[in-house]
């Protein structure tokens, strides 16, 4: 009897973590105040109040795990093979030189606050090599930089909770009233006629999604298969980093296929994601979290601080329009996904192609910078 039970809590769990990502994009679009938060954060909370409520008994945190390890390298091509990167890279050179400015500043900004601020979490190497991801690329970096890290569930866990709360108070500044901050430094933006689609086909093909969707997958899965082998020859083991290196190569790589492209895997990828935040949301320990929050706390804060003051001083430098600075800001900071509610609060479309480009751009070099600062740092 206690096996059949244990049986039905596991599928109902399983089904939990797969369903209410769905659940959590629907009550984004119809309710503004959780549309704020995102399906992200939304899927976060869940997974941290629901597992820190169950009983430990009845929680089965073996799935979660597991989800949580498979989610991410499944996602990551999935994120960027739906990219144009030639046709983008030709077509907005300005806002990718502003982001390549971003990248700069997060590399210099976490490798500092890195080295002197080292004594305040045993994990601070792995720390800064998770926020350089995710001020490069964004959130799916910085848990697949975790995970390949070999990082603590609950340090993965605790470094996402206090970049919710400090990301997600600058997001408020950026929504409001940053323009007229930024214009007192930055040049204004030149108008331009309306920017080309550069992120995806506008055909999509094959129609069915669920066709699409296959194979989709399979392609991510060929690709983490792949990485998995090269990994066994070259270093003759699994190596987490390496694996992480080669599937983002494969995403890249299979991104320059028009037929690839006209698949539009993003929304899946990015349901892997949300998939992922949940699972990781029930191995957060509400005691390891408060245990060591102050530490990561000041670690983020100092990392993001300095990286938005080093990329604003840049932009100063090059002279880079205001509004392209802050759309490339956004999508290293926050990436792709918070683009279009900072362009429309800026009160320019135009720059929302190139926000997208840029964060998807985040995405393909994220994963190389994060681990090259993890690196560095643990040397």
């Amino acid at each position: 009897m206690s096996e059949v039970f244990h049986w039905i809590i596991s599928v109902l769990f399983l089904g939990f973590i797969l369903g209410f990502p769905w659940l959590a994009g629907s009550l984004s679009k119809k309710h503004k105040w959780l549309g704020f938060l995102g399906p992200v954060v939304l899927c976060y909370a869940s997974g941290i109040i629901l597992g820190n409520l169950i009983p430990t008994e009845f929680l089965p945190k073996k799935i979660a795990e597991t989800i949580s390890e498979i989610s991410i390298p499944i996602a990551i091509p999935l994120l960027l093979a739906s990219s144009d990167f030639g046709r983008g890279i030709k077509e907005a050179r300005l806002a990718l030189f502003s982001f390549f400015l971003s990248c700069i500043a997060v590399a210099i900004s976490s490798v500092s606050v890195g080295f002197f601020l080292s004594s305040l979490h045993p994990e601070s190497s792995k720390i800064g090599g998770m926020l350089a991801g995710l001020y490069t690329g964004g959130t799916p970096n910085s848990n697949a930089i975790g995970l390949a890290l070999d990082t603590g569930k609950a340090t993965i866990a605790l470094v996402n909770t206090v970049d919710l709360l400090i990301g997600g108070t600058y997001l408020l500044f950026l929504l409001s009233f940053s323009k007229k901050v930024y214009s007192i430094f930055l040049k204004p933006e030149i108008a331009s006629g309306e920017e080309g689609e550069v992120i995806s086909e506008v055909q999509v093909s094959p129609k069915n999604p669920v066709i699409r969707l296959l194979i989709g997958v399979f392609l991510s899965i060929l690709g983490l298969a792949a990485s998995l082998g090269v990994s066994q020859v070259i270093l003759g083991t699994s190596s987490a980093p390496l694996i992480l290196l080669g599937i983002t190569t494969w995403g890249i790589g299979i991104s320059f296929s028009k037929k690839v492209r006209r698949l539009n895997t993003y929304p899946v990828g990015y349901y892997f994601i949300l998939i992922f935040s949940v699972a990781i949301g029930f191995l957060a320990d509400f005691g390891s979290l408060v245990k060591g929050a102050s530490g990561v706390l000041l670690i983020v804060l100092a990392t993001m601080s300095i990286a938005i003051l080093l990329h604003l001083l840049f932009g100063i430098l090059f002279r880079i329009p205001v509004d392209t600075w802050i759309i490339t800001s956004v999508s290293s900071i926050y990436g792709p996904a918070f683009v279009p509610s900072v362009a429309a609060a800026i009160g320019n479309r135009g720059v929302l192609i190139l926000g997208i480009l840029t964060g998807l751009v985040g995405y393909a070099v994220g994963n190389y910078l994060g681990l090259a600062v993890y690196w560095f740092l643990a040397r």
